[in-house]
């Protein structure tokens, strides 16, 4: 059996994948982008984030794909799918997605952002300048937070909001075996997780299915919730949470996930809209999965994958090309 890795090694890769090597003699491991047609034409498994239609088609042999993040809408899915290629991927990230939605959603209602630009311009709110409770913050304690995705991300979120008492509702297509620990109930039906929330959460992967899940008509029935995506931009209908922040029928929202980026360097807008130029809007650049502590989980998670199948065919994660989740 022949693994390639597919990608610029890494010292920390390359410790990782060589004690799976020694773990099994009898497989030829190979490292880096360089490697000839033959080699990738003979690899049952390959290591790559973001791999080209290309390379599937060149890697004739190939019956396990490994890609060290959650995401694989990026991938070939329809050629995976057809040749009956599986596809590991990682979940390492999900901590670290739900630490930076809380962190937004404090950020919203404790007006950190704003207080912290008025202070370095010497303007003052609250007690100090005697506007009180008129002209201060609000506290997450006990509200209602619809989580919407039950899997990891939603998951690790609903046990952080444990110590605020918040009621905790969480959407899933399929029903849980039993409530995860944080959740007061999961439902399967998402105008019902929607009704009466305070705080909307979006943790949905990317699929056919979840494409502008979150329309107007959803973004009008939350009323004045805070809406937060940490999922993908395309859950939600750009324009229609544009004009729901402008006029106020959303109270606010918190963005992690957008609909455009630059296509090089570093500056471009968000989106179509002038969405982050609202008051009520706390900005991320799609950076809640990734930090030092991330990155490492998932490439264990990854090698995690590898040592599985070459032991007895099993996955740690597995996701389905077919509905690209």
């Amino acid at each position: 059996m022949t693994v390639l890795y597919f990608q610029k090694p890494t010292d920390v890769w390359l410790e990782l994948l060589r004690q799976v090597a020694a773990q099994f003699p009898a497989v030829d491991f190979h490292y880096g982008t360089e490697a000839e047609s033959r080699l990738i034409a003979r690899a049952e498994v390959i290591i790559c984030s973001k791999p080209s239609r290309s390379l599937i088609e060149q890697a004739q042999a190939l019956r396990l794909l490994l890609v060290p993040i959650s995401g694989i809408t990026h991938l070939p899915l329809d050629l995976l799918h057809r040749r009956g290629v599986r596809v590991g991927n990682t979940h390492g990230n999900a901590a670290v997605v739900a630490e930076r939605a809380m962190a937004m959603i404090l950020a919203f209602y404790g007006r950190i952002i704003e207080f912290h630009h008025d202070l370095r311009h010497e303007r003052w709110h609250g007690f100090w300048s005697g506007q009180g409770l008129d002209d201060t913050w609000e506290s997450i304690f006990h509200k209602r937070v619809s989580i919407l995705g039950a899997g990891a991300i939603g998951c690790s979120l609903a046990r952080l909001l444990v110590p605020f008492g918040c009621r905790v509702t969480g959407f899933k297509r399929t029903p849980p075996d039993r409530t995860p620990e944080g959740f007061e109930r999961v439902v399967t039906d998402l105008d019902e997780a929607i009704d009466g929330a305070e705080i909307v959460v979006i943790a949905l992967p990317a699929t056919a299915q979840t494409e502008r899940l979150i329309d107007g008509a959803r973004i009008e029935a939350m009323g004045r919730a805070l809406l937060v995506n940490v999922g993908r931009g395309s859950i939600v209908d750009e324009q229609a949470l544009f004009d729901a922040c402008r006029n106020g029928t959303l109270r606010g929202a918190a963005i992690d996930t957008w609909y455009t980026y630059p296509e090089h360097g570093t500056v471009g807008p968000p989106s179509r809209f002038p969405i982050h130029q609202l008051d009520n809007v706390v900005l991320s650049p799609h950076i809640a999965g990734y930090t030092r502590h991330s990155a490492l989980r998932c490439t264990e998670e990854t090698v995690e994958n590898l040592r599985r199948y070459l032991k007895d065919g099993t996955l740690l994660h597995e996701a389905d090309p077919a509905t690209a989740y």
